[in-house]
Order: structure tokens, then sequence, then C-alpha cells
């Protein structure tokens, strides 16, 4: 029984918490075994918080991430291959989405950390700004203010490209 809600949440879940890890990383595999560890802690406790799964998930996976830098220092946020396993359904689909893909991630890997965590939260995982907070220790304005501003640097950096 215990089996059958785990593969539930983890089907349902998977997404948002890997989508948060690549946007951190830029590395698939590293994405996706911390992905995998964030779902091995959950088996582990099973016992979910009063607060959302989705939200206690990628609490762990931030928390997760936060230890891999610490260990790992130096990143290599080298071109991914997870763009060219995008399926679309033609080709011309798989080109636009390959292109949108990529320059999203780029124009984002550009912005500070802080800024990139709340994208990759509130827009990208479509959390609260409440929730987004306290997955990163933060007050709701403070998360306000960091989205304001990355959209801010967004516009500035789009702008520069169509330049």
């Amino acid at each position: 029984m215990e089996n059958d809600i785990f593969i539930k949440i983890y089907k349902e879940y998977f997404p948002y918490v890997y989508r948060y890890l690549y946007g951190l990383t830029y590395n698939h595999q590293t994405a996706e075994d911390l992905t995998q560890e964030a779902f091995i802690k959950a088996l582990c406790v099973l016992q979910f918080p009063n607060e959302s799964i989705k939200s206690w998930l990628l609490v762990v996976a931030h928390n997760l991430y936060v230890d891999y830098v610490k260990k790992n220092r130096r990143l290599d946020f080298r071109q991914d291959s997870l763009l060219n396993q995008i399926k679309g359904h033609d080709f011309t689909d798989q080109l636009v989405l390959e292109e949108s893909t990529r320059s999203a991630f780029i124009l984002i890997r550009q912005l500070p950390e802080n800024q990139r965590h709340v994208v990759l939260l509130c827009l990208v995982n479509e959390l609260s700004y409440q929730q987004a907070g306290e997955i990163l220790g933060i007050s709701v304005s403070a998360v306000t203010n960091l989205i304001y501003r990355a959209r801010k640097t967004l516009r500035a950096l789009r702008r520069n490209i169509d330049e």
C-alpha cells in the first residue's frame, strides 16, 4: 500500500523536483541523481508534514543542492544533452521547443543565484511566494523583491539579445 502511494507521489512530483534541480545545476546527470536522492529521503520518511508534498520535496531538493555545492565547489555548467532529448510532435515543433527551452535556460543561468532560485521555484515550478520563502528561508517580501529584480534583469538580457 505504501509503495503505491510512493509511486504515485514519484510520478506526480518528479518533473517539479527535476526541473528545479536542473535549473540550478544545468547538468542532466547531476539533477537526476539529486532528484533520486530527494525521493529516497521521501521514501525513508514517507510521513510527509502537513505542508504540501511538492513544497516539502523541493525543500529536500534545495538542501541536497546546497550540500552538493559545498562538496563540489567547481560546478561544471556545460551544455547538457537534455535539450536534445526533448521530443516534439514533428521536426518543426521540436526545433521551436528546443530553442525556446535553450534560450530560457540561457537567460535564467545569467541571473544571480538567489534570483535564479526564486524564478525556478515560483515561475517554473509554480510555487507560491510563501512556499518559496519557506524553502529558501526568506520572507515573502524578499521573494517578491527577488522576482521583481529577476524579471527586470531578464527583460534587460532579452533586450540585449534582440539588439
